[in-house]
């Protein structure tokens, strides 16, 4: 089981926008490396080219050669099929024209469920809510929407601040002094 993967990209790939798929990082690479020489890196380079009739380590220039000689949609069969992969947790948060679980599910002849990731529910209930009030009322509305049909959720929280976060969750003065002009609590002067 892939317990946390993401959608693939729809798209034939050239060099640089392959490499920059490895790793979600903060800068370039060290001096005289590229992305291929990160552990990612190396698992690719080592365990799909034979998926595709090349040998292990291959340059990366003649993998990606062989990928577009294959199309997308051979490759994609390909590789995940090779995998030996029956199951996947698709985190459907990130951004771009990714594919949904459906998608690798049938290219892989696997299962594939869905997670969901919290910033992005709470990104969009933010676009309509007008008061903190409204805003937790419709994000705990699109949490539990969502929690029908995701088999979890994800947060990148501990990427972003590390995970000394507190285990509870925030109370209603923490959320009122994050964003003191929304109206919180309810009935407080000045919110009618």
């Amino acid at each position: 089981m892939d317990q946390h993967c993401h959608g693939v990209l729809r798209t034939e790939l050239g060099l640089g926008t392959f490499e920059a798929q490895l790793a979600r990082t903060e800068g370039p690479p060290a001096p005289g490396t590229t992305l291929f020489d990160t552990q990612t890196g190396f698992a690719v380079r080592r365990w799909c080219p034979p998926l595709l009739g090349l040998e292990p380590h291959c340059p990366p220039s003649r993998y990606l050669a062989r990928r577009r000689e294959l199309g997308t949609v051979e490759a994609g069969r390909r590789l995940p099929r090779g995998s030996g992969i029956i199951a996947y947790l698709v985190d459907t948060g990130l951004p771009g024209d990714l594919t949904g679980p459906a998608e690798p599910a049938r290219a892989g002849q696997a299962e594939a469920h869905e997670i969901v990731r919290l910033e992005q529910l709470a990104e969009q209930v933010a676009d309509t809510s007008g008061t903190v009030a409204s805003f937790l009322a419709d994000l705990a509305e699109s949490v539990h929407g969502a929690a029908a049909h995701a088999v979890a959720f994800a947060s990148v929280a501990g990427l972003r601040h590390g995970l000394a976060l507190a285990p509870e969750p925030p109370g209603a003065g923490q959320r009122c002094a994050a964003r003191p002009d929304a109206g919180w609590p309810p009935g407080a002067p000045g919110t009618g």
